[in-house]
């Protein structure tokens, strides 16, 4: 049995993003994703499934912009309003601060699978305060419209500071 027929191809999937999700090394890079792909398909024999599956994949969920680490932790839809909730985690690098994340004014934006723009309500940002070196978490509510079903964003971007420091995130999957 080919690995792209419809039987093999969502284990397939499931076992690379376990394996993509415990290879911390690979993770970081689009290489080691590919190395990945490539054992799979020799493995399994056959490589029908490969376009299907690298886009859905995250290509890294981790980005940095001056003094800021941001994690995407969740992406999740809601059908009944067509909107996500994005949670970040963001540590601060520098002296501690209070500032504004993820206002749509201020350059924060996304990019789902069709190319439509999707920006966040314009109440949607949240005042936070950030201390030096510790992990705090970031709710941006609201963010859309979407269509419900969107498996993924081409394109996450968050503003973060009065410099409108922007980090910008690629294929992030969406949880329904």
């Amino acid at each position: 049995m080919k690995c792209g027929q419809k039987s093999n191809s969502n284990l397939i999937f499931k076992c690379m993003y376990k394996i993509q999700q415990s290879v911390s090394m690979m993770r970081k890079t689009k290489i080691g994703l590919t190395i990945i792909c490539l054992f799979l398909c020799t493995l399994f024999g056959g490589c029908a499934f490969l376009p299907q599956i690298i886009p859905t994949i995250p290509s890294g969920n981790s980005a940095s912009s001056g003094n800021y680490s941001v994690t995407v932790t969740q992406v999740t839809g809601n059908a009944a309003t067509q909107n996500l909730t994005v949670v970040l985690m963001i540590t601060n690098r520098g002296a501690n601060s209070r500032e504004f994340v993820g206002g749509s004014i201020s350059g924060t934006m996304a990019v789902d699978v069709a190319g439509n723009t999707l920006q966040p309500h314009s109440s949607t940002g949240v005042n936070m305060e950030f201390p030096t070196g510790v992990p705090v978490k970031v709710t941006i509510e609201r963010f859309g419209a979407i269509p419900p079903g969107t498996s993924m964003l081409r394109i996450l971007r968050v503003s973060i500071g009065s410099r409108n420091e922007i980090v910008e995130f690629r294929n992030v999957p969406i949880v329904w």
